[in-house]
């Protein structure tokens, strides 16, 4: 009902887009921005005549959706730029990525808990990253709910990139008293320092731009009093005092993902639930259970006030090791988003995992439940894995017990963690190992690393889902690979050459099952199954005689088992059907070329890694089971998305308008 009586309103166009396909969408009427003579029953006092050219924010939001410069009239589509600002064309801007938020955590019990750090810079320890690999990443906004199908959509409500001069802007208005539209209840970037909240009033939105200090070394702009930070949201860089370098610093802020994979503080309860049941089975005992946290307020050994809760990985794999046995069940809890810069490499942290043994490494909240007499007690029934994403600055190592006997092998889970060394499995006899939710072997410069199998282990199984990993060298595990909503290996270098890319998946002794993802480099298996994935690297099974390939893409020099449905094989075979005869080989590599995945970013850490480009040819874009698009999005349903806002504009785009979306993410 309340659709129908908005109907034909810029503000109905919004909401009904939005619930149609889940994007935030901003309608503007572009013919409201248009240089015309003003009637005395129609007057638009914010559509002024001319510009001004000293109002940089103006400026640089002319072109957006939130831009208030007139445009004289243009002829043209309505999703191009040279004939946009015509009387009949509205436009629909589009944000197709998510913003998830890193921050400070709390309850009422414990207040907050530790946040985000950034990393030092090697420039120095007063300049310093918000990403903790210590990359160069925009911030996003902080959405705000979107409540009422009355109101429009505004700056607050959609994901979009910050930008440091609206920040400046808004902060000096805080100053002067007035009341601030990006750090208000939910700031868009929140700091401590020392552990101590920074007030607004000593935040500066600025340009931090690398440049020369005068002798030849490189520098950022640093604040001239001591107690002030210097932040610049669309570098992600922040400035210190010379007296404040040595302080601590933890952030609250938000980053932008194509989807809900590789560590992240998104909802991760269904990947919880898929293995809870291992540890709180009916009728089976209590698993062991550690927290970690960052803070020293949380740490005790006191079960009675909060406990058992330590101050490092380091010291909860210490005490797994002491603690672990044949048959052991035990959950390691990553309670904050700190990053813990530890060496895990020597003998004594090398995670053992005896016979039989299970044992899970998770981000996930450990409620504390009051009982009388002011005990305080962590309920393991209550975890929650959401709102967490622990930084591991080392490696990580493992090694099985062999198990004696009719034992079961061990097995290992890690579950939303951002891990940037390797996760190495050494000799031994580990039964399986799952990686859900992480990101393996990310840095600044990438994804240089992952997860690596020394030696013996014959019968690892390997599980791979909702990942981001830089590879998998599994190398005489045989116990099978699985991949799932994940992407393996990126692209630097835009290497056209398939068989040119590097090995990322090594697996010759595994049978491998991948759905779902992509895998950017070659891959090396006994046997596979795939479906809806992309291999942008030349894909070899040693074993052809058993597995399937449906609904992928995978170069022409892949030697790979019985395809079906995919590309660019599809593509040519239509062509051949059209023509009546066979091609030549040139003319198959012409259309194999023309079906080529392009993607908006091939490389981590950028947002839009592994987001399919809006030029991406249908044949891949759509080429998926059911018309979803191959690879790591055919969970986002962008095919879909799309279509169904084509499909509402016809019931609610007024008669004679024109609309067409235009995508800023």
């Amino acid at each position: 009902m309340g659709y129908r009586q908005a109907k034909g309103t810029a503000a109905a166009l919004e909401q009904i887009a939005r619930d149609a396909t889940g994007w935030p969408v901003v309608a503007v009427e572009f013919f409201q921005k248009l240089i015309w003579s003003q009637h005395v029953n129609h007057v638009r006092p914010g559509a002024l005549g001319t510009a001004s050219i000293r109002d940089a924010e103006a400026a640089r939001l002319t072109e957006g959706a939130f831009g208030d410069a007139c445009h004289s009239a243009a002829a043209g589509p309505a999703d191009g730029a040279s004939g946009r600002y015509a009387i009949p064309h509205v436009g629909l801007f589009v944000w197709r990525l998510d913003a998830f938020p890193l921050g400070y955590l709390s309850n009422e019990t414990a207040g907050y808990r530790g946040g985000l750090v950034p990393r030092v810079s090697a420039i120095g320890p007063a300049f310093r990253h918000f990403d903790p690999l210590g990359a160069d990443r925009a911030l996003f906004n902080r959405p705000l709910p979107d409540r009422s199908i009355a109101g429009r959509v505004d700056m607050r409500i959609v994901p979009a990139p910050l930008d440091r001069r609206l920040l400046h802007r808004d902060l000096n208005r805080l100053r002067d008293g007035a009341a601030s539209r990006w750090f208000d209840k939910v700031p868009v970037v929140e700091l401590r320092l020392d552990g101590a909240e920074v007030p607004f009033d000593r935040l500066h939105s600025c340009n931090l731009e690398t440049r020369d200090d005068g002798g030849g070394n490189p520098t950022w702009r640093r604040p001239e009093q001591a107690g002030h930070v210097l932040f610049d949201p669309e570098l992600g860089r922040l400035a210190l005092h010379a007296s404040d370098e040595g302080k601590s610093v933890e952030a609250s802020c938000a980053f932008a993902a194509p989807f809900a994979s590789g560590g992240g503080p998104y909802d991760r309860t269904a990947s919880f639930a898929a293995w809870r049941g291992e540890f709180f089975a009916e009728g089976t005992d209590a698993p062991w259970v550690i927290g970690v946290s960052a803070r020293a307020e949380e740490q005790t050994d006191d079960v009675l006030q909060g406990g058992v809760v330590v101050a490092s990985l380091a010291e909860a794999i210490l005490r797994w090791n002491a603690a672990a046995g044949t048959g052991t069940h035990g959950l390691i809890l990553m309670l904050d988003n700190a990053t813990y810069a530890e060496d895990l490499s020597d003998a004594a942290h090398i995670l053992k995992i005896p016979a039989d043994a299970r044992l899970a490494i998770a981000a996930a909240a450990w409620p504390l439940v009051e009982r009388a007499g002011g005990v305080f007690e962590r309920d393991p029934t209550a975890i929650a894995a959401m709102h967490r994403r622990p930084h591991i600055q080392g490696d990580l190592r493992i090694r099985a017990a062999v198990p004696a006997g009719e034992e079961e092998a061990g097995r290992l889970i890690l579950d939303g963690l951002l891990i940037e060394g390797e996760v190495a499995v050494m000799a031994g006899a580990l039964g399986s190992l799952a990686l859900r939710h992480c990101t393996i072997g990310a840095s600044a410069a990438g994804l240089t690393r992952g997860l690596r199998v020394i030696s013996q282990n014959a019968g690892l199984a390997v599980e791979v889902d909702h990942c981001i990993a830089g590879s998998l060298a599994l190398g005489s595990a045989g116990g099978g690979l699985t991949v799932a909503d994940s992407i393996v290996g990126e692209d630097r270098d835009l290497e056209a050459d398939a068989d040119a890319l590097a090995v990322v998946v090594d697996a010759p002794s595994a049978d491998a099952d991948i759905a779902r993802s992509t895998i950017f480099g070659r891959a090396a298996v006994r046997s596979i199954e795939a479906e809806n994935s992309l291999f942008l690297g030349t894909a070899r099974a040693a074993q052809r005689q058993r597995g399937c390939v449906r609904f992928c893409y995978a170069p022409l020099s892949s030697r790979v088992p019985r395809r079906y449905r995919c590309q660019p094989d599809l593509a040519i075979a239509d062509a051949e059907q059209a023509t009546g005869s066979p091609l030549p080989d040139a003319e198959k590599h012409r259309i194999a070329r023309s079906v080529v995945p392009i993607f908006t970013a091939s490389a981590y850490p950028a947002n839009a890694f592994g987001q399919l480009a809006l030029c991406c040819p249908d044949a891949v874009a759509a080429g998926a089971f059911g018309g979803a698009e191959m690879g790591a999005g055919f969970g986002a349903g962008t095919p879909f998305r799309r279509a169904n806002l084509t499909d509402m504009l016809d019931e609610y785009l007024p008669f004679g308008l024109v609309a067409a979306p235009l995508f800023q993410t």
